[in-house]
């Protein structure tokens, strides 16, 4: 037997719950009842012992931890799988657990109903209900994205490579092959599949960053014939020599003592006699002339071109002749004509090499010009003076200009000699490099990755698909249904209802039973018809316990089973208790539990009265509770049942008493009672307005009769607004009409006062 809650914490509303400091409080016994507002926290005490039941934590609550005290030792929620007794528990979980609420057509009728299991049977079909729903997370449904979901699309993803005729690797063959090679080459997604392996280890390794050589390549693997072989450039350059002999040439001063100003200021003239001179040496007369040469004149002309003026024109002449040499050689150098002698893939480095061989040279003539204008203004202008040196050229410019072009040469023809080999080559680390590109971008290695791990998972999903069916099969064997599940269904249904058009029959063919109204498919039941069948057919599931005489050892927590019933139902859902959980079938007619322990919550006064005149054979074995919800902190606690509401059997007098107090409050406001008020507010008016005006009308309708319309309006409206939960907005917001409650007290205070008698009936039997 269950001896106590020690302690809770986090589960729910209840935040930090201790035994041992709720003042009075006495331990569980066999029969336990407890009281409470609604939202105050039965429901999820009731999730507690489900908790039990299930032996693990209830879904939703998994950082709650509690603490369970038992005459077989203790218990908490790390090691429920240990907890020693069986429990039964109804609860508004119940309903969505144990019931199908779903569409049956049969031969006679397309109306809905609802399809039943009982007895031993209930336990059957949860198990199959919940192994159907576990394939239904790995499968997934309409409104169920399943386990297998995730993995099934991440092999979509990557069997869109392969697919076939409009797969990616086929449409990047047909694009390497027609975009890139020109369709020169065969290339298929055979060939792709080839590459893939021996790259996509290092993907990297065969990527080509460099964009010129990119380029190059791009060109290079288009070719389809190589081009005829290239000559290397061959010249000799003289420009020291020349350098050297122009600078000399340049820093020499003739002696002046040998001087003929004609012949030394006028280069033709000096030429000209220079020339006749050599022609004349043998001959008496001229031969230009034809006079006769003067003896002196001939010396003179010998002592002067022997001079060292002479001498220096002699050089300017030698390195003149130098310079026209070099720049011949310049205009006649063996250099290719036209880039097309290249191969593809080589043209355009060459273009750039011309360029600069082109410049390089270009600055070379104007060079030499210039040394031919220095050269010219030193015999002409400055014979008999020294004239800087000419800085030297770069040469080593052009020499290194001619290099590199040869150098390229020698590539071009090595491609042109080995053209089948290289070609191949090249192709081939051109199609790595777009491939390796392509898985790249796609993230192919990650997708694979996670192919083959899908492939896995799926693999053991479905594994574990085939454990389930076969589980399934277990428990389909292992079920029976029968008529005299129906007849108790039926019973239970009809007492609850106070009505016998309601019955339920067997459906030999499914096996399952069917809810009839009339002999007809029921259908658009009531939510209080939903609870009165969820209630019977926990009660049927513990009668099918108690056939086997297993039930004396159960424990049973019932929360509220009179929510969404009227006040009609009360009485008999509480003679059903009475039959279902209590006997007197003894030598000594004393009443007992059929059970092992008793647990009820309620929020209904009547109805917890009624709990409390439940026969048990000693008052000792019961123990009452009051569950209280702070709405300071928001927390619930487990309190010993007030000495009010053991006191009134009335709930009528206990409602007016709570409405009375509070509305002589001097701060209502701040009471901790101020958000339960309007419950209370309701319910009392609810039966009051019924003793004034008795009639069908709803509460607002007696309550206009009896009050006047506007006063009417201003007592309901803050019950209407907080008994009721119908607007999401509420959960994050406090309302304004929250102002509007301790009004509504005291103007219905003011009312019954004005009906004497029963104000001072009131009174006295609340002491005031």
């Amino acid at each position: 037997m269950i001896k106590k809650i020690e302690s809770i914490k986090e589960f729910g509303i209840y935040k930090n719950f201790n035994w041992a400091t709720s003042l009075d409080i006495k331990n569980f016994n066999h029969k336990n009842l407890f009281y409470g507002w609604n939202y105050s926290g039965k429901t999820t005490l009731s999730r507690i012992f489900s908790s039990l039941r299930d032996k693990k934590i209830h879904e939703g609550y998994e950082k709650g931890k509690f603490k369970i005290k038992t005459s077989d030792g203790d218990f908490d929620s790390s090691d429920l799988e240990l907890f020693p007794y069986d429990l039964l528990v109804f609860n508004s979980d119940y309903i969505k657990d144990n019931l199908n609420f779903s569409i049956h057509k049969d031969d006679i009728s397309d109306s809905k109903t609802i399809l039943f299991e009982v007895g031993e049977n209930v336990k059957h079909q949860t198990k199959i209900n919940n192994l159907q729903a576990e394939i239904d997370s790995i499968n997934g449904t309409e409104s169920i994205i399943g386990k297998k979901d995730k993995f099934l699309d991440e092999i979509e993803e990557f069997g869109i490579y392969d697919k076939p005729n409009s797969g990616k690797f086929t449409l990047l063959a047909r694009e390497i092959k027609n975009q890139h090679f020109d369709s020169i080459i065969d290339f298929t997604k055979t060939n792709l599949k080839h590459i893939i392996p021996k790259v996509k280890e290092s993907l990297s390794t065969h990527i080509i960053r460099n964009n010129k050589q990119l380029a190059r390549l791009r060109v290079i693997v288009i070719t389809k014939e190589p081009r005829d072989e290239l000559d290397e450039i061959q010249i000799n350059f003289s420009y020291s020599e020349i350098i050297e002999k122009t600078n000399k040439i340049l820093s020499s001063i003739p002696d002046k003592n040998k001087l003929d100003k004609i012949l030394d200021k006028n280069t033709e003239a000096y030429s000209w006699v220079k020339k006749g001179q050599e022609l004349n040496k043998a001959n008496n007369k001229c031969l230009f002339c034809g006079n006769i040469i003067n003896e002196d004149r001939i010396r003179f002309l010998t002592k002067y071109f022997n001079s060292q003026a002479a001498n220096l024109k002699e050089d300017v002449d030698v390195v003149r002749q130098l310079i026209f040499e070099e720049q011949n050689k310049i205009k006649t150098i063996n250099i290719p004509s036209s880039s097309n002698d290249f191969n593809l893939g080589y043209i355009d480095e060459y273009k750039v090499l011309k360029k600069q061989f082109d410049k390089i040279t270009g600055s070379y003539k104007k060079h030499l010009n210039l040394i031919l204008s220095k050269l010219d203004n030193k015999l002409n202008k400055s014979l008999y003076l020294s004239v800087n040196n000419v800085l030297d050229f770069k040469n080593v410019d052009v020499i290194n200009s001619i290099k590199q072009i040869n150098e390229h040469i020698i590539k071009n023809n090595d491609f042109t000699k080995g053209f089948q080999h290289r070609i191949e080559s090249e192709r081939t680390f051109y199609k790595n490099h777009l491939v390796a590109s392509f898985l790249k971008s796609e993230k192919y290695n990650l997708k694979e990755k996670k192919y083959k791990n899908a492939l896995v998972e799926v693999e053991k999903l479905n594994t574990r698909i085939q454990e389930i069916d076969k589980e399934i099969l277990f428990y389909e064997s292992k079920k029976f249904s029968d008529e005299e599940g129906a007849l108790q269904y039926t019973y239970f249904i009809q007492s609850f209802l106070n009505r016998e058009d309601i019955e339920i029959k067997l459906d030999h063919a499914t096996k399952q039973f069917k809810l009839l109204r009339n002999n007809e498919n029921a259908s658009n039941l009531s939510e209080g018809e939903k609870t009165a069948i969820a209630f019977s057919h926990f009660l049927v599931s513990i009668k099918a316990i108690e056939s086997k005489g297993k039930f004396k050892d159960y424990i049973i927590f019932v929360d509220d089973p009179i929510s969404s019933l009227d006040g009609n139902h009360v009485f008999q859902i509480n003679s059903l208790l009475k039959e279902v959980f209590f006997t007197n079938d003894n030598p000594g007619n004393e009443w007992k539990l059929k059970c092992n322990q008793l647990f009820l919550s309620t929020h209904n006064f009547e109805f917890f009265n009624l709990m409390r005149e439940l026969p048990m054979d000693k008052p000792n074995k019961e123990s009452k509770y009051y569950i209280e919800r702070s709405f300071v902190d928001n927390t619930a606690t487990i309190k010993p049942l007030p000495l009010i509401l053991d006191k009134f059997k009335s709930e009528y007098h206990y409602l007016f008493k709570e409405i009375f107090d509070f509305s002589i409050l001097r701060k209502p406001l701040k009471s901790e009672k101020l958000l339960l008020i309007p419950n209370i507010l309701r319910r009392f008016l609810e039966m009051y307005t019924l003793t004034k005006y008795p009639s069908t009308d709803n509460v607002d309708r007696r309550a206009d009769k009896i009050f006047t319309s506007e006063i009417s309006k201003r007592i309901c409206k803050p019950f209407h607004y907080f008994s009721h939960f119908n607007n999401i907005d509420r959960i994050g917001k406090q309302s304004e009409f929250v102002a509007d409650i301790p009004v509504a007290c005291k103007e219905l205070i003011k009312q019954i006062k004005k009906d004497k008698l029963h104000f001072e009936a009131l009174k006295n039997a609340v002491n005031k």
